[in-house]
């Protein structure tokens, strides 16, 4: 990930299964990115409740990042599958330590970040697992910073918990599903 990467986070409410859901993100990505964009979609676990049953990251340059995912009014919603798409916005990578996706045995929980968040170290100290941490590009962006934590299957259920108690973090536990393509 170069350093004038930006990444669109894009969420999905819906209850629809991967299944028939995959192709309508497939199409959905595919009209609202070039080739310069790698796309990567990952599926909430079923044993978890959280807002968003899919996540999808968008990485772009910062020259070619554009607002389609935010004009386009047609992206606000698949109203005939029951899906309602959600833009968090535009992210800068302030610290990656894993690039690629979850490795055997481990899921990724993504926490998001309410704007008045200012102890960035608390979500550092958390876990001594890989973290990606990003921050808001826009003033605009729903959350002020979206971290990856890459943890263990095992200590994902404890790690959300603790989470989940921090006022103004919504948070789930997923799975790649859709790897990174461009």
């Amino acid at each position: 990930m170069k350093k004038d990467t930006i990444i669109q986070f894009v969420c999905f409410i819906t209850n629809v299964q991967l299944d028939e859901f995959a192709p309508l993100f497939e199409r959905y990505a595919k009209r609202l990115t070039n080739k310069k964009a790698a796309s990567a979609l990952q599926q909430q676990l079923a044993e978890t409740k959280a807002r968003f049953r899919y996540v999808s990251q968008h990485e772009w340059t910062d020259a070619d990042f554009h607002f389609t995912f935010m004009n386009e009014r047609r992206s606000e919603h698949f109203p005939e599958h029951n899906v309602k798409v959600v833009q968090a916005g535009g992210y800068l990578p302030l610290e990656i330590k894993r690039k690629g996706g979850e490795e055997e045995g481990e899921v990724r929980l993504i926490a998001f970040i309410g704007h008045n968040e200012n102890d960035i170290d608390f979500y550092r100290d958390l876990s001594s697992n890989d973290i990606n941490i990003h921050q808001a590009f826009y003033e605009s962006c729903m959350y002020g910073y979206v971290i990856e934590f890459f943890v263990e299957e095992n200590n994902a259920d404890q790690l959300l918990r603790q989470l989940k108690q921090r006022p103004g973090v919504e948070t789930g536990i997923y799975k790649e599903c859709i790897g990174q393509h461009a």
